[in-house]
Formats: C-alpha cells, sequence, structure tokens
C-alpha cells in the first residue's frame, strides 16, 4: 500500500465518522449539514484513490444538501430544481462511466434526490437502508476504498439505530 492510499484511507476515516453521526441528528437540516461536511471529505478519498466516479457524485450530493440546507427559498422547492439536480447526478455518471460499477453509486444518488427533497429523516433513513447503502457499499469494496466500506455498513446500523431510538418522531 503506498502513501496516497494510506492518507486516502486516513481522509475516508474522517467522512466516516462524519457519516454515521450524521444519522444520529433528529432534525433533517442537521442531518444535511453533517452530510454536507461527510461528502466533501469522502470526495476527497475518491480523489486520492482514482475513482473519479465517487469523487464526482460525492461533490454532486454536497450540491444538493446546500441546495436542500436552503429550502426556505422559493427556487429551492421548485419541482425544477429537483430535477436539475438528478440530471446532475445522471450527468456525472455519464462524464466518469468506467463500467457497470459506475452505475451503482450513479443509480444510488440519482434515486436518492427524490428521497432528499421530500425532507423526510424517516424516508431518507429507509432509503438509504435499502437501496443507496447496498450500492455504495459495493462500490466503495470494488474501489478499495475501506473505510467507505465500514461507513456503509454502520451507516445501516447507525439508521436501524435511529429508527428505533427515534419510534416514528423523525421529521
Amino acid at each position: 500500500m503506498n502513501t496516497q492510499t494510506i492518507i486516502a484511507q486516513g481522509v475516508g476515516a474522517v467522512g466516516m465518522i462524519l457519516g454515521v453521526l450524521a444519522f444520529q441528528c433528529k432534525d433533517t437540516k442537521k442531518l444535511f449539514l453533517v452530510q454536507f461536511l461527510a461528502s466533501l471529505v469522502c470526495a476527497l478519498q475518491f480523489l486520492l484513490l482514482g475513482a473519479y466516479t465517487g469523487l464526482l457524485l460525492n461533490i454532486a450530493g454536497a450540491i444538493r444538501l446546500v441546495v436542500l440546507y436552503f429550502d426556505k427559498k422559493k427556487w429551492a422547492n421548485h419541482p425544477a430544481t429537483m430535477w436539475a439536480v438528478t440530471l446532475m447526478m445522471v450527468l456525472c455518471g455519464i462524464f466518469t462511466w468506467d463500467g457497470w460499477l459506475s452505475l451503482l453509486p450513479t443509480a444510488a444518488q440519482t434515486l436518492s434526490t427524490p428521497l432528499y427533497f421530500k425532507k423526510s429523516g424517516k424516508l431518507l433513513r429507509w432509503g438509504q437502508l435499502l437501496f443507496m447503502s447496498p450500492c455504495w457499499l459495493i462500490y466503495n469494496l470494488c474501489s478499495l476504498a475501506i473505510p467507505g466500506v465500514i461507513l456503509e455498513i454502520l451507516n445501516i446500523s447507525s439508521i436501524i439505530i435511529s429508527l428505533i431510538r427515534f419510534k416514528g418522531k423523525l421529521t
């Protein structure tokens, strides 16, 4: 393992910690803020690993979270904004196409966009649990993003804990 790969795993560990903490936020806006930070850190990890689909989709995911954070703005709630963000995810996948593996994170980010725009922590957690985390888990494994693999396993565990802990009281 070379120095750059070791640094990538360390950066990924920071993203992993932020990613797990995000799903313990009861408030959806706080969840978006912590996920924003995690997305940027994970983007850096994918850059260091040369996994460009993961890099670009994490940056696009961070942009999506900025839009969602400012949900009080009229433009952020317009249906065209959701479709523009969805198109951005698809274009990221097309631009960084590297075979079938690129489909997994592209599908996860594209199909999760409507869930994010519903601004329901409960729906977002279920989408993450049943679709997004499994797609990213496989991508991380194939990209040798070990903290990403651990993150998705922890995300799944964290989501289950939050669903039990908040017992339907999620926003």
